[in-house]
């Protein structure tokens, strides 16, 4: 019997692009101008609107803000994600050209350049890209440049760097579940179930913790090294946490198959059973913030 994993919530999507959030004055160490001062007000509102989701309003307010502060690389940043989560990529990869020219040390914007060249299957350019970041000391958001670069590495039939590149962006931030949830699909594809267990374990804590994803791919392992009674009490939590979460529905058809399982060649087809990661590393994340 083969299981296929369902697509991952929209908080744990594949590929991370961002928003910056913090505050655009053009010059610090300066009066802002009262072109700036209104850009300001704007480019708050449009950041404010990405972080809501409402992408045509962001839009709206970014598009002020440029309009006063034209030379301001985190307004047109932002501007770019604006762009991308209405679908126009061809906008948004000009806006974020025009930022990382008006800044070259814009490792924000490379960032999400480089994220959107890999979507696009820009696979050198994107390297590239993502190698000037790795490059950059003081990046703050660097473990997502390592969780991206692991996803480039899978694009190219690299396990071995994905999982070196999954790891220090673990090292980087431990708390990262994207970066152990990923860890956590490529060890069960190995059939390397306790080590998929323990990664999964650790994709659900942080600011993951209540999301159902990692606690049903825990229980799946559990079958998998077959622990079949810690796997229904594990899929039984998922009923009882998420019962509307089609997860839950997913939860109630193992539990079935478990008690079903009552000859030793199902139990074995079961503990064979392997997970599948279905998002083929192209599926784009709203901002993680």
């Amino acid at each position: 019997m083969m299981f296929k994993a369902t697509p991952l919530p929209q908080s744990l999507l594949a590929v991370i692009l961002f928003v910056l959030v913090t505050s655009c004055s053009s010059n610090s160490l300066k009066e802002p101008t009262p072109e700036e001062k209104r850009a300001t007000v704007y480019y708050e509102k449009g950041t404010n609107d990405l972080v809501a989701k409402d992408y045509i309003q962001a839009l709206s307010n970014l598009l002020e803000a440029k309009k006063y502060d034209p030379k301001n690389a985190k307004i047109r940043t932002n501007l770019a994600m604006a762009y991308y989560f209405r679908n126009q990529l061809e906008l948004a990869i000009y806006e974020l050209k025009e930022a990382i020219s008006i800044d070259e040390k814009n490792s924000d914007a490379k960032l999400n350049l480089a994220t959107i060249y890999m979507e696009k299957n820009k696979l050198k350019e994107a390297r590239d890209l993502f190698n000037e970041v790795e490059k950059d000391l003081t990046f703050k958001n660097q473990f997502r440049n390592y969780y991206n670069m692991a996803l480039l590495n899978l694009k190219e039939g690299d396990r071995r760097e994905a999982f070196d590149y999954l790891s220090k962006s673990i090292k980087e931030r431990n708390d990262y579940c994207l970066a152990h949830y990923k860890l956590g699909l490529l060890y069960a594809e190995e059939y390397k179930f306790k080590q998929a267990y323990d990664a999964f374990k650790e994709s659900g804590k942080g600011t993951c913790v209540n999301e159902v994803a990692p606690q049903y791919q825990m229980a799946m392992a559990l079958v998998n090294l077959n622990r079949s009674e810690d796997a229904k009490r594990k899929f039984q939590e998922i009923i009882e946490k998420f019962p509307s979460d089609r997860y839950a529905t997913m939860a109630s058809i193992q539990i079935r198959k478990l008690s079903d399982s009552s000859n030793e060649s199902s139990k074995q087809s079961l503990r064979t059973e392997q997970i599948k990661n279905t998002d083929n590393n192209q599926t784009t994340e709203s901002p993680n913030f």
